[in-house]
């Protein structure tokens, strides 16, 4: 009987892993199983450490860290694209749908979520299944960019930046409790341009060169740090929903600067009223359409 249900099961996973896939295919949008390989590439690995074994939520394993042959034979869901697979699954459904005692798993974890390095078929068989957790050796990988529990195209581009920023600052290792995170692409390379700015005049009032990673901490200290202050402060956040702090600081530098052009009072407070009486506005005129 299992193995009739198991065989039913392989071959209704396929059906809906074809579905899947159909739509993207032909809209030229189609992506396989996520690969932790580009992940690092993007975050940029750190260093590595032995979690045990533990119960681990299905919902957050998002990819594999094993060879491109594995991870071909299933979706980024984990449901079985090819049918040489079918005797190998099938099997595994039997022994787990009827109690069977199999091996842990082994995963890599970055972030928030898990990697399969050995295991893929008994995660594509546990959430057919419809399990919630499943056993784990764990390898805890840090990355020099956080990367949150969602990890898509934007997700890694953003990664990346960060990381390629943390690398030409050094700020992570100048000032390792500093977490800037931007929820936009682009936001970090106008950050390093204020760096820059204020690397040459720390030049200029010292008589000399500054190294860069000693202006990125001056930088933080004396120009991201107080203006964080100041949002938090007016809860500026709280009328910007989605904005991270690095976000609103970015905003309120480049009004701060649109400002000095124009000729008006500029500082961080003067672009900090600013946008919040945009805000405020914004809001009511959206309050009379909702109204209206």
């Amino acid at each position: 009987m299992e193995h009739i249900r198991a065989q039913e099961d392989f071959d209704a996973a396929r059906a809906q892993a074809f579905r899947r896939a159909i739509v993207p295919t032909l809209t030229r949008r189609f992506r396989g199983m996520l690969s932790m390989d580009k992940v690092l590439k993007a975050a940029g690995a750190e260093g590595r450490a032995d979690r045990g074994e533990q119960e681990i939520p299905l919902v957050r394993i998002v990819g594999s860290a094993a060879s491109q042959g594995k991870a071909s034979d299933f979706d980024p869901g984990f449901l079985p694209v090819s049918n040489r697979t079918r005797d190998r699954w099938t099997r595994i459904y039997r022994e787990m749908a009827e109690g069977g005692e199999l091996p842990p798993i082994d995963v890599y974890k970055l972030g928030d979520n898990y990697y399969v390095i050995d295991g893929h078929h008994r995660v594509s068989v546990a959430r057919q299944l419809g399990w919630d957790t499943i056993k784990a050796r764990v390898v805890e990988v840090q990355t020099r960019a956080p990367l949150g529990p969602d990890v898509d195209a934007e997700a890694l581009l953003r990664a990346a930046e960060y990381a390629g920023f943390l690398e030409a600052t050094q700020l992570d290792r100048v000032r390792p409790g500093a977490r800037i995170q931007c929820s936009r692409l682009g936001r970090y390379d106008e950050i390093y341009q204020h760096i820059l700015g204020h690397r040459y005049f720390l030049g200029l009032e010292r008589g000399q060169e500054v190294p860069l990673p000693e202006a990125a901490a001056s930088w933080y200290d004396n120009v991201y740090l107080p203006i964080v202050d100041v949002i938090r402060k007016h809860r500026v956040a709280e009328v910007h929903p989605g904005w991270t702090e690095a976000d609103l600081y970015v905003e309120i530098t480049r009004r701060w600067l649109a400002l000095g052009r124009a000729g008006a009072t500029a500082d961080p407070h003067a672009a900090l009223h600013e946008l919040l009486a945009d805000s405020r506005s914004w809001t009511d005129r959206r309050g009379r359409l909702k109204i209206e």
